[in-house]
């Protein structure tokens, strides 16, 4: 019984731990961790290196083809695309800041 009790306790604390991380991560880490869990399958997230999927856009040059002061609310209400791979995303307002603010992060010159 000690020894179950111990473990839920050192679960426990580790979820506190890994939760006031999580909280504590900037917009744009946080939006960082967003486009690679959810976009880097297919697209290039970072400042370089061609996305996996070439029909893909980077993520680094999307200003030149998407309005990025829109991309937020896009996000927040259901982003559709033409292409049948792209899943329909829909983020709360938190996350789709945070994932603009990354986008911006890494704009090319």
């Amino acid at each position: 019984m000690k020894i179950r009790i111990r473990s839920i306790v050192v679960a426990s604390l580790a979820t506190m731990l890994w939760l006031q991380a999580a909280l504590a991560q900037s917009p744009l880490q946080r939006g960082e961790e967003l486009v690679r869990g959810l976009c880097s399958r297919c697209h290039a997230i970072g400042k370089s290196g061609e996305s996996p999927l070439p029909a893909a856009p980077r993520f680094r040059s999307l200003d030149d083809r998407t309005d990025l002061s829109k991309l937020s609310r896009r996000l927040r209400e259901g982003l559709l695309t033409g292409h049948e791979d792209m899943p329909t995303f829909r983020f709360d307002r938190d996350d789709a800041d945070a994932t603009v603010a990354y986008i911006r992060s890494i704009q090319g010159p």
